[in-house]
């Protein structure tokens, strides 16, 4: 993955954290892009399997200092440890450290399972969306793909005490289901800040999905004008 920036250099923009994988995070100074300098390092516990180091959310880091950084699996009914979302706290880009980790999604009771691993697939995080979405990303939300979980959104707004604000876990496999088509059910999550609509990207269609609660009333009216990522 490329280096995660919460704010362009072209903006006045300092700081660019790198997810390194097996390697944890880096912290570079990238306000002279043609001599970047790594300002800190933090390891990050030991996965074993999987990607380590993949994602790095920095949408909440202007108002809390916080990022969110992430692997994902790559084998299927939990034959590898679970990717905890780790929450680094940054707001001293050469001392970050981590205090704490998003809640691990659990199915709900009516599911007839204890644990997602019991769902066949992978399962465990995977990215928090685009970093072309319209409109302005929703302060205290974040929302990732989560394989046989479906899509889990978590409310961060405090950053001591995360909790998961809602979720939608797309239909059971069924006898007809392919074995090829068990492992990345719910791959992808976009979503439309300015009309507050979630699309889930899964290995058997396209969800489109709202929440007044969590993201806002939706507007299902067509964009007034075209998107451009160059206007935000």
């Amino acid at each position: 993955m490329p280096l995660f920036l919460p704010k362009p250099v072209e903006k006045g923009g300092r700081y660019a954290f790198a997810a390194m994988g097996g390697y944890g995070l880096t912290v570079l100074d990238v306000s002279n892009p043609s001599n970047m300098k790594t300002v800190s390092h933090l390891d990050l516990p030991a996965s074993v399997a999987g990607t380590e180091g993949d994602n790095i959310d920095v949408s909440q880091y202007e108002k809390t200092g916080m990022i969110y950084y992430s692997g994902y699996p790559l084998t299927e009914d939990c034959y590898e440890p679970y990717k905890d979302i780790y929450q680094i706290d940054a707001r001293d880009p050469k001392k970050p450290r981590v205090v704490g980790v998003l809640p691990r999604p659990t199915p709900p009771k009516a599911a007839g399972i204890d644990d997602y691993c019991q769902r066949r697939g992978s399962f465990g995080p995977k990215r928090t969306g685009y970093y072309t979405n319209p409109g302005r990303h929703t302060s205290g939300v974040l929302s990732y793909g989560f394989y046989n979980a479906g899509v889990q959104f978590f409310d961060v707004s405090k950053p001591a005490s995360p909790e998961i604000s809602a979720y939608f876990v797309p239909k059971a496999y069924g006898p007809s289901t392919a074995d090829y088509a068990y492992g990345n059910q719910t791959h992808g999550v976009y979503v439309e800040w300015d009309r507050n609509i979630a699309w889930t990207l899964t290995n058997h269609g396209i969800y489109a999905l709202s929440s007044p609660k969590v993201l806002g009333k939706p507007d299902l009216n067509a964009p007034a004008k075209p998107f451009r990522t160059s206007e935000f």
